[in-house]
This record gives structure tokens, sequence and C-alpha cells, in this order.
């Protein structure tokens, strides 16, 4: 991939990856910022949350779960949703299986 200098959103640091939906290669921190927002939009477009309720995030221990319990903790801060949110997991007693995902999933801190 022939990726530019700099980033095409704030134009000064380095670029670090291509988006796959805008294909704009940009950098961490504009990657961040931009994917931030607009999960922010679609929870509020779509009106997800109610101040006070409570939210089971699903969590295997994999990139993804751990993405989304991280997002909304942070957006639930930074947008008082006043949502509180808890991890939900299923041991399915399989030795091994989610053993260690399931260790650093426990450790993400949710309450705010």
């Amino acid at each position: 991939i022939n990726m530019p200098v700099t980033c095409e959103i704030c134009k000064s640091r380095k670029a670090a990856i291509k988006r796959p939906k805008t294909d704009e290669a940009v950098c961490k921190e504009c990657f961040f910022q931009a994917f931030e927002t607009e999960v922010h939009y679609t929870i509020s477009k779509n009106a997800l949350f109610k101040k006070g309720e409570l939210v089971a995030i699903g969590a295997s221990g994999g990139k993804d779960s751990t993405v989304l319990a991280y997002v909304l903790k942070v957006l639930n801060e930074r947008y008082d949703y006043g949502i509180r949110l808890f991890l939900l997991s299923v041991d399915e007693g399989i030795t091994g299986y989610r053993d260690d995902s399931f260790e650093r999933e426990v450790e993400v801190d949710l309450v705010t």
C-alpha cells in the first residue's frame, strides 16, 4: 500500500492506517477520534441507551469485545450517557479455552 507521509485528516502526523470505510490514510489519533465519533453518532441517532440503564457487554476475551467495552466506557464518561456497564461472559467449562482471555476482560474497569 502506498501510504502518504502525513495523515489526510490532521495533515501533521504520520499516517499509520488506511481506513477501509473512507479509504483515507490516517494517524492513530485521528483514527481513534473518527471511530469514537462514529460510534457516538450511532448511539445518539438511534437512542440506544437511557440514563440509568444497566448495559451488559458480552465479553469473549477477544479484541472485538475488548474494544467494545473500552469504547463504551470512554463514551459513557465523555458524553454522560448515564449508563452502568458490566461485562457478561459465559464459561463453557472447557479447560484452557477462555482462561487467559477471560482474565484480561476481568481486568477492564467499567465502573463509572
